[in-house]
């Protein structure tokens, strides 16, 4: 991830906890949360945590959540928002190189408004992280934003497809959680999102 972009974020920390802030999680997640309904709630990781708002949700499901996040003064703030409840790393994508995951792996792995900040270049890298630290039997979640670039912390384009095609070639299977783009939670009209789900591939792939 860009220096240039966690800079940003480290700068502007108190602007973007309140506005993640101020939809809850369960509002943001609701198209995927039903996943959780009947699993054992284990090991999670929150990838690019930010306020903490999820891994601070996720805990008061009951899991175990790790949280990673490279920008200090945020990394700060949501330390301070979850308490003990929630374990922060200092890691960022796509090595995640300062983070120690479980022996098992995590049960649960979520990019919550992430992809979009890495290169196409770091992509690749970054998934097959990710693969490694996803335990056997769990869930991987990385939401995509479409919409316009931000020059003070650039977004690089996504698509499904690219998506799709780094999945399998790190051995995962990729299904969308919805078909159709959907509507941005802060009300901003030219940004839309989708959510993909990721799982180690239980069959081979013809």
């Amino acid at each position: 991830m860009p220096e240039r972009t966690i800079a940003h974020y480290h700068q502007h920390a108190k602007h973007y906890q309140a506005q993640y802030n101020s939809v809850p999680a369960e509002e943001v997640h609701g198209d995927w949360a039903h996943l959780l309904a009947g699993r054992t709630q284990g090991q999670a990781l929150d990838v690019g945590a930010g306020s903490g708002r999820d891994a601070l949700w996720l805990s008061t499901l009951g899991w175990a959540v790790t949280a990673a996040e490279p920008a200090q003064r945020l990394r700060e703030l949501g330390e301070q928002a979850t308490g003990k409840r929630v374990r922060w790393v200092d890691a960022r994508l796509p090595s995640l190189s300062s983070l120690a995951g479980p022996s098992g792996g995590y049960d649960l792995i979520i990019l919550s408004a992430v992809w979009m900040h890495l290169p196409a270049s770091e992509r690749p890298l970054a998934l097959q992280r990710l693969s490694r630290l996803l335990a056997n039997t769990g869930l991987l979640i990385i939401t995509l934003r479409f919409g316009p670039s931000d020059p003070a912390r650039p977004m690089f384009p996504v698509s499904t497809a690219e998506l799709n095609a780094l999945a399998r070639d790190t051995g995962l299977q990729m299904q969308l959680i919805n078909t159709q783009a959907s509507h941005d939670r802060l009300k901003r009209a030219d940004v839309s999102w989708q959510t993909a789900l990721l799982q180690h591939q239980t069959e081979p792939q013809a």
